[in-house]
């Protein structure tokens, strides 16, 4: 299969997006591997049971709030406003677009958490359907609720802050704050769990999503402009926010209320199955959330302030080498993850409260989750690519649509496959709106390069193969001389990795994948950025 060249129109920008990608990529793999800490930790004081399976539900409905109307809505909305006006000239219009989201924000969601508290009771069962009757299980879960509900506002003030500091390239802090959520989700687990119990991990991220916000501040200074309160809701800049930010919503709301129907159908599963999937779920992320979200985060901004220029072939260009970019690195993980599921879990979880029973349902989700990471990484990204257009509508109408088929598929594939056929029906579900999102994205904007991006894939997908086999055989033959220890199993899996990588990184350098060739232009175009 012959390589896709990169093209000199897609390599003209890259050395500032590069330096901006890897800055990301580094602290959100420092702040995933803490986030991993806290999982491993959390698995190992309280398993993979009633009271984390309660701890899920209690923290999926505040997150799905936010997501709703928050932090990640409002930075889709935002930014193409910010930004734009930015790259314009008008910055104190922009600064008072900023102000004026801001107080809005605060006065909304301070009525929607006002309401979910008084009425959590009323509104959890509604989320785990199948732990209703169990009155000290909905009693937990309630209380937690509470708790977690003040983190919308939170979340929602950290988006504004973090839409500005996106929309002047300013990706680092952002990306290096969530390391500090983290700590201090440790830190309550470590010193709160004895007295407290599971209440402890809520009583966690309640504090580290308020030092979260709070380390953003000090980074809105010598931008320009000030963040206050501000009801200039009659400017045309906030209600195009508006008018973005409601299909904005729905979009990633709806995306994660598929979320929500999975919890509604693993509750019927046992006690420990909206846990298990949770646990899964959290290892399947890590490389989408260390890359493809990384690539999506700093491209968002350019690909707004492209449009803003009337740039669309810079546009078509960026869009289609994030893509090839992001199934380069996917596709290979989700191959090691199809290969490796039961050890990957094992090493992760396995240790304390999380017992060798709970293994196998954990590595079922995450070998059926796996077949969906490239596609949802993908999907991220095309996502992102319609709001920069200001035409939002458009992945809205497909999460509507998908949200009826993710129901169908978890009542179809539960019965054969158990837990596993819920996150089966998620990749399924990934893969169906990567490719319409992709066919509709090509109609909207005549042609998108999707050979170059199919090449790629393609090419990346059958060097995968040979190379999860030969990543399994090197872990097979450490783990039968090496044994089950903690830092046999690490070094074992480590070395599996390593080959794997190393595999595949030298097969595509030798068939000439241009992919394997773009750090270097980029490194490249940065020396030369510099020159000048």
């Amino acid at each position: 299969m012959s390589p896709v060249p990169i093209s000199e129109a897609e390599s003209t920008p890259v050395g500032r997006l590069a330096t901006a990608a890897l800055i990301v990529v580094a602290a959100t793999a420092a702040s995933r591997g803490f986030g991993y800490v806290r999982e491993i930790v959390a698995a190992a004081y309280f398993g993979a049971g009633a009271d984390k399976s309660a701890f899920d539900v209690a923290f999926l409905v505040p997150s799905t709030v936010q997501i709703l109307v928050a932090q990640a809505a409002l930075s889709a909305a935002l930014i193409p406003v910010f930004a734009g006006l930015l790259e314009n000239g008008e910055r104190q219009q922009a600064w008072l677009v900023a102000r004026t989201v801001f107080t809005l924000m605060m006065l909304v969601l301070g009525a929607v958490v006002a309401i979910c508290i008084i009425f959590a009771p009323q509104i959890m069962p509604l989320f785990a359907p199948g732990y209703r009757h169990d009155a000290a299980m909905m009693t937990e879960i309630v209380y937690m609720s509470r708790l977690l509900f003040p983190t919308v506002m939170l979340l929602a003030a950290t988006g504004v802050l973090i839409s500005i500091l996106n929309s002047f390239d300013h990706f680092t802090l952002p990306a290096v704050a969530p390391i500090a959520w983290n700590a201090v989700i440790l830190l309550a687990i470590f010193l709160g769990s004895g007295k407290l119990g599971i209440n402890a991990l809520a009583w966690g991220v309640l504090l580290g999503t308020l030092v979260q916000l709070i380390m953003q501040l000090p980074e809105l200074s010598g931008r320009g402009g000030r963040l206050g309160l501000s009801l200039s809701w009659r400017s045309p800049y906030v209600r195009q926010v508006g008018a973005l930010m409601l299909p904005v919503s729905l979009s990633l709301g709806l995306i994660n209320l598929n979320g929500v129907i999975d919890i509604q159908f693993a509750s019927f599963l046992g006690h420990g199955g909206v846990a298990a999937m949770n646990y899964a779920f959290r290892l399947y992320q890590l490389p989408e959330s260390l890359f493809a979200i990384a690539v999506g985060t700093v491209l968002f901004p350019t690909l707004s302030k492209l449009v803003a220029r009337g740039d669309y072939d810079g546009f078509r260009n960026t869009v289609s080498l994030g893509l090839r970019v992001i199934f380069f690195i996917l596709v290979p993980a989700t191959a090691f993850m199809l290969a490796m599921a039961t050890p990957l879990v094992r090493l992760a979880y396995q240790h304390g409260q999380f017992g060798a029973g709970s293994t196998p349902l954990v590595a079922s989700s995450l070998f059926f989750f796996a077949f969906g990471s490239a596609f949802s990484g993908g999907s991220a990204l095309l996502t992102r690519s319609f709001f920069s257009l200001s035409r939002p509508w458009v992945p809205t109408i497909v999460a509507i649509f998908n949200l009826g088929v993710n129901a169908f598929l978890n009542w179809l594939f539960i019965k054969p496959f158990g837990l596993g056929g819920i996150p089966l029906s998620t990749s399924v579900v990934s893969a169906c709106t990567f490719i319409v999102l992709l066919i509709l994205l090509r109609r909207e904007l005549g042609r998108i390069n999707g050979r170059a991006v199919f090449r790629s894939a393609a090419s990346a997908a059958i060097i995968s193969a040979a190379v999860a086999l030969s990543g399994y055989a090197v872990w097979t033959e450490l783990d039968s001389l090496l044994g089950r220890s903690l830092f046999a199993q690490l070094i074992s899996i480590l070395s599996s990795v390593s080959a794997a990588i190393l595999i595949y990184l030298g097969v595509a350098w030798m068939i000439k994948m241009p992919e394997v060739g773009l750090v270097r232009k980029l490194r490249q175009s940065r020396k030369q950025e510099h020159k000048r």
